[in-house]
């Protein structure tokens, strides 16, 4: 029997990038503290790029963001508001598919924000992604507070097994977030 897929629908696109969200997850304020110039960041389930674009402007010009969604209305949207922007060579729009996220570039930066829990294997998701993390580079993984914290650390665990320590604990309203670096 085929796993049912569940993630967030095109339609959700707008509460996703509202103010109200924007109140409660500042892109700018979450990202700011590990965001450095020239890296290779990557968003992970990027939905309507509001991560993304912050990602792209706080590198000013220097490196790229790799924007992955599944749902190529997702990535419309973000072309939509990038078009014609300095930002618009920062970003590049790339889109996986359910079972493979189809990246081979390595990475200085990873974000999965609110989407971990939707993915039905979460084991070939980090068998493709975290090898491909620079020495040193890190990975944010926040998730909502409804992923249970024994369920949030035994993913962590898992992480850690590939080479990553702890390195911080932000706090984000109603979620749980944890970044890892590469040893």
């Amino acid at each position: 029997m085929k796993k049912k897929i569940s993630y967030c629908p095109l339609s959700m696109a707008g509460i996703l990038d509202s103010k109200v969200r924007r109140f409660f997850f500042n892109p700018k304020k979450i990202l700011k503290p590990y965001i450095r110039k020239n890296i290779v960041a990557l968003d992970f389930g990027c939905g309507p790029g509001v991560f993304s674009i912050e990602i792209a402007e706080l590198l000013e010009g220097t490196g790229k963001v790799i924007s992955v969604d599944m749902q190529e209305g997702m990535l419309n949207i973000i072309k939509r508001k990038i078009e014609g922007k300095p930002i618009e060579k920062s970003i590049v729009l790339h889109r996986s598919t359910q079972e493979k996220v189809n990246i081979t570039e390595y990475l200085d930066f990873v974000l999965m924000f609110y989407v971990v829990h939707e993915v039905p294997s979460k084991e070939n998701l980090f068998d493709e992604l975290l090898p491909l993390v620079n020495k040193d580079g890190l990975l944010m993984i926040v998730e909502p507070k409804l992923v249970s914290k024994k369920e949030f650390e035994k993913m962590i665990d898992k992480i850690m097994g590939y080479g990553f320590e702890k390195y911080d604990k932000p706090k984000i309203t109603l979620s749980r977030g944890i970044v890892l670096r590469k040893l």
